[in-house]
């Protein structure tokens, strides 16, 4: 056990920020690829000062929404085309129309399956200025908790102290987003009747 923690650890360390960046791009696509892999070991090296926790943070959920765009437009331009069946595209635009944001939201939270809602959301067009900011912030949730279990088991009070503020710093976006997201439909509702 202690040899494969050693080996998630050195390339954790060995592919840096840019690999790191690659490696969630590769998640944010359709292609199978474990985040807990990378993350938890960069979240311990980020707790023992061999790497920055913000940049961390905000690398990997740039290149998992950077993986989520490149399937919702796979899917807007390539898999569209392949189905013959227009009721099919008709059932998941009417679906998302209704459920689209907040699927698109809690989906990246799912182990699994946070990856595959983006070809729905290209499939049905969902609006890149709902997409973008709901995947980034799920993403971001995902890839900080994943950071937070690696970081827990680093040495030092610092490392608990800057794990303290991060959280708190993320549960503010979460609340912004969540209370945009609450207006914005609220303000809708009133239109609609």
């Amino acid at each position: 056990m202690d040899y494969i923690v050693h080996i998630l650890l050195l390339f954790a360390n060995k592919i840096g920020y840019l690999g790191l960046y690659v490696y969630m791009f590769m998640v944010g696509t359709f292609v199978p690829v474990p985040s807990e892999i990378v993350l938890i070991p960069s979240g311990y090296l980020a707790s023992i000062g061999e790497k920055d926790y913000t940049i961390l943070l905000l690398t990997a959920s740039l290149g998992s929404l950077s993986g989520a765009l490149f399937n919702y437009h796979f899917a807007l331009f390539v898999v569209r085309k392949f189905f013959k069946k227009k009721r099919i595209i008709g059932k998941i635009t009417r679906f998302f129309k209704r459920h689209g944001k907040i699927s698109v939201f809690l989906a990246p939270l799912t182990p699994g399956l946070g990856q595959y809602i983006s070809i729905p959301a290209g499939l049905s067009r969902m609006k890149l200025k709902y997409f973008i900011p709901l995947t980034f912030s799920a993403n971001l949730i995902w890839v900080n908790f994943m950071l937070l279990v690696g970081y827990i088991f680093g040495k030092g009070e610092i490392a608990h102290q800057k794990m303290a503020y991060v959280t708190l710093g993320l549960f503010s976006i979460v609340v912004v987003v969540a209370t945009i997201y609450v207006f914005y439909n609220i303000k809708n509702i009133g239109k609609k009747t």
